[in-house]
């Protein structure tokens, strides 16, 4: 491949002379061959769209140029367009003389586009016409780890070397593959191997590198990512690499110095503002580091792990009343009314509510939120909202339209409030600690991410974030990453959690993949498992509010009871609960109810069982029914509490099906961990859906071997 590349350099180099000398003549004797050798030469400066244009001008010359269909086909799978790829191969392979070649790239974007089946069909004919046919065994290789067979792979690409034994695609992903199985001196060996024989490529050296840091060796992997370097000066991958490198050590100034060595190269390259932004925050810096960040995010708007970085800082450095905090939550306001043309409603609550983490004193967003409540029905909370906005930001002298729309809605709603549950119990729901679930999330950090470094420690927070709004929940993020689950159990234990988690994450340019095991912070038993992959825009949060609602769904509702008179008991659980009329629950000695040994669920025991609640009345934030004791004496106390154990057939015409502002993002199961409401099990339906429709999972793993040329 290296012997084609250079006799292809040559050719360009030679044209190029010839157009210096007669410029002129050049351009009249453009052919279909000069400009497909111009356009080879702009693909192996990795320039795509310029080799596009230009193959396409020769195609029009020569339309049976069958090389310039095949590499044509190669650009257009470069930049993902993997269905055009395949088309283009398709007409590549009527002309071509390589047709093995053509087949295995289209291959290689059948698997893309998750059509597994047909690329193995094509894989195999190669190999039934060409049996020593490498690159199909590395198509097949390729499936196997889309399917999550390591060991399967490994066999390929053993079957690969055997015959040729220094192949340099087969040895690295050998390497890839054996350390991704956890065998680290084979993968070593292999390494060695491929450096033995390609010393002089600068890829070699990066992957010898990445393998370095995974396993610890940051020394060494400085050193070879150093090499990579030299060897091609303007190898970015490697600088970025290397950047990372320097950032486990700790080494934050040489890092800024070469983010903005990067930056100065390429101003477009997110990773290396969002790098030098964190460098900046961990030196103390965090004007300068929220200046980083809000370049880097100018560039590239969607970079989500830079925006959660954002606005972690935001929280820690400045105060609520900041006036640059409006500019920030510019961007979720008008996501949110993306989203809303788009009928997309949990995801223009989302984008209000991350709006109003950012700005809390954000009147544009405020008011949307509340309308919301108003649209939902919820007109307590609505009526909170509206008096929150008349003491923030209206204006006493002069009163806007909207001033006194609100003011006018707030006397109508206060005056139809007169006969509820509140007053009839002198409570004040807002003064409520609706609290009983804690949570603990903590993350094992990978040794080296390729592309956001810290990306554990900020989407961890990040999801703590997101439960931040649930009276129900009390979540905790250790700052720092667990060894394993031994220390995570003993700090959600000590801690006094219920449950915890631990999450891993992986994430390529395309592709974020959230895992999460959750377990019993009292007994260490494993509760459940929660896999999330999303690919396309906005996939870090979605992933995220996946993960969200997946817990949510499995923690019962449970509620306090705050009095008791005769038999009638006012609890608080409401409407915002997912509570209607009709809802069964049983009552507890307060301190009794515990999580389940194994699984899902609650326990408690038939002794601390004082008896049963039925709701008569709901108002969105309690209710009142009819308590049944258990046995002769009545020892039930305020504060004793009451758990879901049924919610009657018709809850779903009250609730409402497609949930709401509120009912969404609350727990949502019965005393067993399983989806009580309606909404919850058709949520839950939704998401087991949209993770069947996800495309086949792409790793870093998986995108290395791709890309090793």
């Amino acid at each position: 491949m290296m012997f084609y590349m250079k006799k292809f350099a040559r050719t360009v180099l030679a044209l190029s002379l010839a157009a210096m000398v007669c410029p002129l003549w050049a351009q009249v004797k453009k052919t279909a061959v000069s400009l497909y050798n111009q356009a080879y030469a702009m693909q192996q400066r990795e320039d795509y769209y310029g080799a596009i244009e230009t193959y396409q001008e020769a195609l029009q010359m020569n339309a049976q140029y069958g090389d310039a269909w095949y590499n044509l086909a190669v650009c257009t799978f470069c930049l993902g367009e993997y269905d055009l790829s395949v088309q283009y191969a398709d007409t590549a392979a009527k002309y071509s003389r390589n047709l093995t070649q053509v087949q295995n790239l289209k291959g290689l974007a059948l698997i893309a586009l998750g059509k597994i089946s047909e690329a193995r069909t094509v894989f195999n004919g190669v190999l039934a016409k060409y049996p020593n046919d490498i690159d199909a065994r590395f198509g097949l290789a390729e499936i196997d780890l889309y399917g999550g067979s390591l060991s399967a792979a490994e066999k390929r690409y053993l079957d690969a070397l055997k015959r040729d034994a220094n192949n340099r695609k087969a040895l690295l992903s050998l390497a890839l593959v054996t350390s991704e199985e956890g065998k680290d001196a084979v993968a070593e060996r292999y390494v060695n191997q491929a450096l033995e024989y390609h010393s002089s490529e600068a890829e070699v050296h990066y992957l010898a590198a990445y393998l370095a840091a995974k396993r610890g060796n940051l020394q060494e992997a400085e050193r070879r990512a150093r090499s990579a370097v030299q060897i091609r000066g303007n190898y970015d991958k490697a600088y970025e690499l290397l950047s990372q490198i320097l950032y486990s050590q700790g080494r934050y100034n040489e890092v800024i110095d070469l983010c903005e060595f990067r930056i100065g190269r390429n101003r477009n390259l997110s990773t290396a503002w969002y790098l030098k932004g964190l460098s900046q925050a961990k030196l103390g810096n965090s004007q300068l580091a929220l200046n980083t960040f809000t370049t880097g995010l100018s560039i590239d708007p969607y970079d989500e792990v830079m925006r959660f970085a954002l606005e972690q800082q935001i929280s820690d450095s400045l105060n609520i009343e900041d006036t640059r905090r409006s500019n920030w939550a510019k961007f979720h306001i008008s996501k949110a009314a993306e989203f809303k043309r788009g009928f997309d409603g949990p995801s223009e609550r989302y984008e209000y509510q991350k709006a109003l983490s950012v700005d809390p004193l954000n009147s544009t967003a405020r008011q949307k939120f509340a309308n919301m409540l108003e649209r939902d029905g919820f007109y307590e909370l609505y009526l909170n909202q509206l008096k929150f906005i008349g003491e923030n930001y209206m204006n006493p002298g002069k009163k806007s339209d909207q001033q006194i729309k609100n003011e006018d809605t707030e006397e109508a709603l206060e005056s139809l409030m007169i006969s509820n549950l509140a007053n009839k119990w002198n409570v004040d729901p807002f003064y409520l600690d609706k609290c009983r679930w804690n949570l603990g999330i903590y993350y094992k950090k990978a040794p080296v991410q390729l592309l956001h470094a810290d990306a554990e420690q900020v989407i961890s927070r990040a999801a703590k974030d997101l439960f931040n709004g649930i009276p129900s929940t009390s979540v905790n993020v250790q700052a720092k990453a667990v060894e394993g689950f031994a220390e995570a159990f003993r700090l959600a234990r000590t801690g006094g959690r219920d449950y915890f988690a631990i999450l891993t994450i992986q994430e390529t340019d395309r592709s974020f993949s959230l895992d999460a095991t959750l377990y019993s912070a009292r007994t260490g038993t494993k509760t459940t498992e929660i896999h999330v992959y999303r690919t396309g825009n906005d996939r870090v949060a979605k992933s995220l509010r996946r993960f969200r609602q997946a817990v949510l769904d499995i923690l019962p509702i449970r509620g306090k009871v705050i009095r008791n008179s005769s038999g009638t008991l006012l609890v608080d659980l409401g409407k915002s609960d997912g509570m209607v009329k009709g809802a069964q629950f049983d009552v507890v000695k307060q301190g009794k109810i515990l999580t389940a040994d194994s699984g899902t669920g609650v326990y408690y025991s038939e002794k601390d069982m004082l008896g049963t609640f039925v709701i008569d009345k709901v108002n969105e934030e309690i209710s009142e029914g009819t308590y049944t004791k258990k046995g002769f004496y009545d020892t039930l106390n305020s504060g004793d509490e009451v758990i879901l154990v049924k919610l009657p057939d018709d809850q779903s015409a009250a609730q409402g099906k497609d949930g709401n502002a509120v009912t969404d993002t609350r727990p949502a199961a019965d005393n067993n961990g399983k989806p009580a409401t309606d909404a919850a099990a058709a949520a839950e339906r939704a998401s087991i859906r949209e993770d069947l429709k996800a495309p086949v999972k792409e790793s870093p793993l998986i995108k290395m071997i791709q890309n090793i040329i």
